[in-house]
Order: C-alpha cells, then sequence, then structure tokens
C-alpha cells in the first residue's frame, strides 16, 4: 500500500483534495437546505410589526362585525407576513357594487398605522340565483396606497375562429 501511495503521490493528493471538497460541499448544503440558516423565512421584512401587531381580538372584531350584517353569510381573516387577506360571502343575489362597499367599509375596523404597514386583500364572493349572476372578485390594497383595487371581472367569451 505504501509502495503505490509513494509512486502515485499526485494521483492521491487529487483524491485527498476531492474528499475534502466533497465532504465540505455536503456539509454546506446540508447547513444551508436541510437545517435552513436559523432565521424566519420573512428574514428582516417583518422588523417593526409587534408596535402595529393585528391580534386575534382585532380579527375577531372584524369578522363578528362583519358577520352581523343580515346580508354577509361568512367572513374570515387570515394574516401571513404583512398581508392580511379578508373573504368575505355575501348572500346570493347582492349587488357587486354594495359587496364592494362594504369590503372597503371593511378597512375603517382598522387603524391607520395598521394601514400604512399592511397590504390587505379582499376576496368577496356571492352566489349565482335565477335572478342575479353571482360574484367572486378580487381587490387590494397596498400599505402605500390610498384605495382598494378591483380585478376586471368581466367574463371571457370564446370566439369561434372561421
Amino acid at each position: 500500500m505504501k509502495k503505490i501511495i509513494r509512486n502515485n503521490k499526485a494521483i492521491v493528493l487529487m483524491l485527498i483534495i476531492i474528499l475534502i471538497c466533497a465532504v465540505l460541499s455536503i456539509t454546506l448544503l446540508f447547513k444551508y437546505f436541510y437545517f435552513g440558516n436559523g432565521g424566519t423565512k420573512y428574514g428582516d421584512r417583518l422588523d417593526g410589526i409587534e408596535a402595529v401587531e393585528i391580534t386575534d381580538d382585532d380579527k375577531n372584531n372584524v369578522i363578528t362585525t362583519l358577520e352581523e350584517l343580515e346580508y354577509v353569510e361568512d367572513a374570515n381573516v387570515l394574516i401571513t407576513g404583512k398581508i392580511v387577506y379578508i373573504k368575505i360571502v355575501f348572500t346570493p343575489g347582492y349587488d357587486l357594487t354594495s359587496a364592494k362597499s362594504e369590503a372597503a367599509k371593511t378597512l375603517d375596523m382598522f387603524s391607520d398605522d395598521k394601514k400604512a404597514f399592511y397590504d390587505f386583500s379582499f376576496t368577496i364572493v356571492s352566489e349565482e340565483t335565477e335572478k342575479s349572476e353571482g360574484f367572486m372578485i378580487m381587490g387590494a390594497r397596498n400599505k402605500n396606497g390610498t384605495n382598494l383595487v378591483w380585478n376586471n371581472n368581466n367574463p371571457v367569451e370564446d370566439v369561434e375562429e372561421e
């Protein structure tokens, strides 16, 4: 064995270097991908959230206030990072314009500090009836914005090619 190593010093040295690099690479891959970097998935983007945190009481207040309305069937508030997702299900046949107005009023339940820190995303839904088409529309308010922006809820019509 010593004779083989002595006769092939360059190859043995390269194998040792390759082995060290492989062990080092595997160790780093495990550290970064398996164990993580030790921080949160948001990094430092949530710094200062403690000062304007939306508590469970705040969420429950919004939900109960919305559900007390006779034309709201269900309401839900979900907070993920700096985004507040609010879903409101209206009774079938409720007017889309009025639903947008009610969603906008929901923003008034949050303080100006919270509106300046969080982005808000709304989903409003109403089932179709014989007299109404129903709707499912999303709107958003950026923390730097002043009003809600709604998506275009126009149906796409199939065009036949000739």
